[in-house]
């Protein structure tokens, strides 16, 4: 008796987890257009290597983590570190970059996002390939950035 039990929990929890899974997959297609927009703003703005285009994206307190080279380098920051860095090693030591975010699976429940896409990163320097996870939350209306994270390396 006490194993149907389990049993019965476990598919009754399955259940809702499915149903809430469904729920999240069925998203209205204008959040799903909304939060493509501020991807594709995120997109232009790191091409164009704008700073303070970048931070109108995202929440003041963002976090963003980053992991390359299988696990050996990882860091993460504030959003104001990650701005000043990717200023100095990224923008400031190249003339070109493009940033293509492709393979985009959004998922929305009320006013949290998050989106898993490929990257593509190109620069004077090489090509690297990834993928991101943003996280976003909608406040009075608009969708803005709450975390990025990323894994990647170079493409040889």
């Amino acid at each position: 008796m006490e194993k149907i039990l389990s049993v019965i929990t476990v598919v009754s929890l399955m259940a809702v987890i499915f149903s809430f899974s469904s729920t999240n997959r069925n998203s209205n297609a204008d959040e799903i257009e909304e939060i493509n927009t501020v991807i594709d703003n995120f997109q232009t703005a790191y091409t164009s290597q704008s700073t303070t285009d970048l931070r109108r994206l995202f929440y003041a307190n963002s976090v963003i983590a980053w992991d390359s080279k299988g696990g050996e380098r990882q860091a993460v920051y504030s959003l104001e570190q990650w701005l000043q860095g990717t200023q100095e090693d990224v923008f400031d030591s190249n003339q070109w970059l493009s940033d293509e975010l492709t393979d985009r699976d959004i998922t929305v429940m009320r006013n949290i996002a998050y989106c898993v896409c490929e990257y593509t990163y190109r620069d004077e320097d090489g090509t690297q390939r990834g993928f991101d996870v943003f996280t976003f939350l909608r406040m009075r209306g608009t969708w803005k950035i709450l975390s990025l994270q990323w894994t990647g390396d170079a493409v040889e």
